[in-house]
């Protein structure tokens, strides 16, 4: 099997694990602290989630890269370990100051606390550097390791304590267990590892990385911005009911990060050593996402209700249509990060940034004038109306140097979904496991039968990706 099949593969199947027992996680703690416990423990992950960004400025994105061109790049390595190390405890510092001085219930202040000590095991995470030399596998044992210990310590200290601060408490111990399998896996193979501590270095990564740091902290901030405005002016079961709806997105989402972390680098080699090739290859890659999140977005929005209730239970009834409509945005965002990451990928992270910056700025006002007027569901169609805008500036961007082609494409995953979501519809009446197991069945037979891709067609995929 050749590398980028078989990194995909990995990456995959290990992401889709993680996934599903951190999902599995989400559930269990809505069902044993209802949706207001799911509420204040979204609303501390935000703060993390933030102070994650701000630790990590475009840093292992533009390592990766580097890696990527030259896997024997050990400087770039050691400099980034120790600006990420520096900026952690910077940034740990200043949240501890923000939790003492601004007034808060006791409990979630403590909850944000034990979430921001996962900072330090973040700032030495080797994932970049094994994404650069395309060793996904060993990135996926470590999630699988990281998720593993955290659901286990989660599902027997929650259980038996009731305690809420069991959440964060666990996620920080399997996020260092998820981390020291990667130094020890980096140690073992190249025997050595080293932090350097320079300011004249940390300047001029900072300035190459500012951008892309930039952009992603803009983007994100949008994106987890929902939960802090229902929580600020509406209440913490608004957060939960909200957060019910988008924490099923954010499975699915595991098609754009396998997407993003297995192409990055490939995309990079691409542009140095066979720029020939782009054009192929961004071309097939919003043909295959869209053949993905097309038939997923109807049929959720077909099933909604049901996969709501199956997995929830009838307390997060009003995650129905927040769900819905998040579909909408789950539909284009796989798409637009290809886009935005391949405009990094050839150097353009300063266009990259641009778009980011616009759309962000969208997003955080209809975020702000829609999530306060109409709560979750307005929340959640700020997010759909800012991706599209995104798509649109994206690929209007990478155009300009990779000329392919996207939108002809859509037609077939279309077709093939539309009829799928009429027997989904006509049978509704049936087990939510039976209707999702027919839908993925009745897709797939369609697709092949009118030629979604062609045996030409997948023959130049594998000249463009599998061969090395």
């Amino acid at each position: 099997m050749k590398r980028i099949t078989k990194n995909f593969a990995s990456l995959f199947i290990s992401d889709a694990v993680s996934r599903i027992l951190g999902f599995f996680a989400i559930v269990y703690i809505a069902r044993m602290l209802s949706a207001e416990g799911l509420g204040i423990i979204s609303y501390g992950m935000a703060f993390l989630t933030y102070a994650l960004l701000f630790a990590n400025p475009g840093l292992t994105t533009i390592g990766a890269r580097e890696i990527a061109k030259n896997h024997n790049n050990h400087r770039i390595i050691e400099e980034i370990l120790g600006l990420r190390l520096m900026l952690a405890s910077l940034i740990f510092l200043l949240f501890i100051i923000g939790l003492i001085v601004i007034p808060g219930k006791p409990i979630t202040k403590n909850i944000i606390f034990f979430y921001l000590l996962s900072l330090f095991p973040f700032a030495i995470l080797l994932e970049f550097i094994f994404q650069g030399r395309e060793e996904m596998g060993y990135i996926g044992i470590s999630r699988l390791v990281q998720y593993s210990i955290y659901v286990i310590l989660l599902f027997v200290l929650l259980k038996i304590s009731h305690n809420i601060l069991m959440v964060p408490i666990s996620f920080f111990i399997g996020y260092c267990a998820g981390t020291g399998i990667l130094i020890f896996i980096f140690l073992s193979k190249y025997k050595s590892v080293k932090i350097k501590f320079s300011l004249r270095s940390w300047h001029n990564l900072l300035i190459v990385s500012f951008p892309v740091g930039l952009a992603v902290i803009f983007n994100q901030v949008s994106l987890n911005l929902p939960p802090i405005i229902l929580g600020v002016f509406h209440s913490k079961v608004e957060v939960g009911v909200f957060s019910a709806g988008f924490k099923i997105i954010i499975m699915l989402l595991i098609i754009e990060r396998v997407f993003h972390y297995v192409f990055f680098p490939v995309i990079s080699k691409q542009f140095t050593h066979a720029p020939e090739k782009l054009r192929s290859s961004f071309t097939f890659l919003t043909r295959l996402l869209f053949a993905i999140t097309i038939p997923l977005t109807l049929g959720g929005i077909i099933l909604a209700d049901g996969l709501i209730s199956f997995i929830y239970g009838a307390e997060f009834e009003g995650a129905i249509m927040i769900f819905r409509i998040l579909l909408l945005y789950f539909l284009v965002a796989p798409v637009n990060t290809i886009f935005g990451y391949g405009l990094v990928s050839i150097n353009q992270e300063r266009r990259f940034f641009k778009v980011i910056t616009y759309t962000a700025l969208i997003n955080l006002i209809l975020i702000i004038i829609l999530g306060i007027n109409f709560k979750g569901q307005g929340a959640a169609v700020a997010l759909f109306v800012s991706e599209t805008i995104a798509i649109v500036l994206m690929n209007r961007e990478l155009k300009k140097f990779v000329k392919f082609k996207s939108l002809k494409y859509i037609i077939k995953p279309f077709i093939a979904s539309l009829i799928m979501g009429i027997v989904l519809y006509a049978l509704k009446h049936l087990s939510i496991i039976i209707l999702v197991i027919l839908g993925i069945i009745i897709y797939s037979v369609v697709f092949y039968l009118i030629k979604g891709f062609s045996k030409e067609e997948i023959r130049n995929l594998k000249q463009t990706f599998v061969q090395k």
